[in-house]
């Protein structure tokens, strides 16, 4: 089993593209960028450890009104619902590990950050925050 988890971060950390995302100026993550249906639809699955300046940007200007789940997840996630003008126009705080919920937000949104559950309400992350999108190409 370990060898495939290890098989699966190696491809993940090969396809999604790291960047910097800093909300607001209050926090600043290293993530990665899903942006593949394979990518999307993987996410963070199988995680059980993330560092806590990490995240995942789920790239969902394709998918509109997309749902998020915790299938296969097995750490706390908080979810920033974003515009496609990287404002946070939701969040969904400590999403439970391994649920079959689906989670959504009422508000029209581009992308989806997630980062450990609790790192919202630590960093005082708040609907309204803008976040600026550091690209390293």
């Amino acid at each position: 089993m370990r060898a495939i988890l290890t098989v699966i971060l190696l491809l993940w950390g090969a396809t999604a593209r790291a960047e910097m995302l800093d909300i607001a100026g209050k926090a600043v993550y290293q993530i990665k960028i899903a942006m593949t249906p394979e990518e999307l639809s993987t996410g963070l699955m199988e995680v059980r450890h993330l560092p806590e300046n990490e995240g995942m940007l789920f790239d969902l200007r394709s998918y509109p009104r997309a749902k998020m789940w915790m299938k296969n997840t097995y750490i706390f996630l908080d979810m920033l619902f974003m515009d496609c003008d990287f404002k946070v126009v939701d969040i969904y705080e400590m999403a439970e590990p391994l649920s079959l919920q689906k989670i959504g937000s009422e508000h029209k949104f581009c992308y989806v950050l997630e980062i450990n559950g609790g790192q919202a309400e630590k960093h005082g992350i708040v609907i309204g925050d803008e976040a600026v999108l550091h690209r390293s190409d």
